[in-house]
């Protein structure tokens, strides 16, 4: 199935905290890259269990994509 045709989450669902999540994993892969866990949290500054419910519901809501090298965005309809 194509990734296009899994519906994303609104963002309205979103926690303050999961937007800075989220925020924080686009700023890192505009540049071509992956965020991972350490990094994320090195840049979020809050307790891992945290960092780990946010990532795992922006994954769960088709935000993001977990890979081998980090976190990626998941499919968008705004430009980079």
């Amino acid at each position: 199935m194509d990734e296009r045709d899994v519906r994303r989450g609104d963002v309205q669902e979103l926690s303050d905290f999961e937007l800075i999540v989220y925020e924080t994993v686009a700023e890192i892969d505009k540049e071509q890259g992956a965020a991972d866990f350490e990094t994320i949290g090195a840049l979020v500054e809050a307790p891992d269990e945290d960092l780990w419910a946010a990532l795992g519901h922006l994954v769960s809501i088709n935000h993001l994509h977990s890979t081998s090298k980090g976190y990626v965005l998941g499919p968008h309809d705004w430009a980079p």
